[in-house]
């Protein structure tokens, strides 16, 4: 009974942490590109890469994983896909920020 306490806590953090965090649904019309970036200065602050991405971009960028301290995921909210294309760009410009900015190429989960 008491090992089982640590595990009912922790399971309650995690599903208080998920209802909290914001849905990320795209505006009426508009595109969602998930992308991933690799920072020239690592870091581990997910509102401070979203914000600068956001400046950087010129769109709404709102923070979705970190896969290292230099690597994370982040999505793109742009009124259409020239400007996703455009807002990459401008990623890909701010090389003293970003050491690498692609489109995340893995396979996204189906929502049913």
């Amino acid at each position: 009974m008491l090992l089982a306490a640590p595990f009912a806590a922790a399971f309650a953090v995690s599903a208080l942490s998920a209802c909290a965090a914001p849905a990320s649904a795209p505006a009426i019309g508009g595109v969602e590109l998930r992308v991933v970036v690799k920072l020239v200065r690592p870091s581990e602050d997910a509102r401070a890469i979203a914000d600068e991405a956001t400046r950087r971009a010129g769109v709404s960028a709102s923070y979705a994983a970190s896969v290292s301290a230099s690597m994370h995921a982040l999505v793109l909210h742009c009124a259409d896909a020239s400007a996703c294309d455009a807002a990459m760009a401008r990623l890909r410009q701010a090389s003293g920020v970003y050491e690498m900015v692609e489109v995340d190429g893995r396979k996204q989960r189906a929502v049913m």
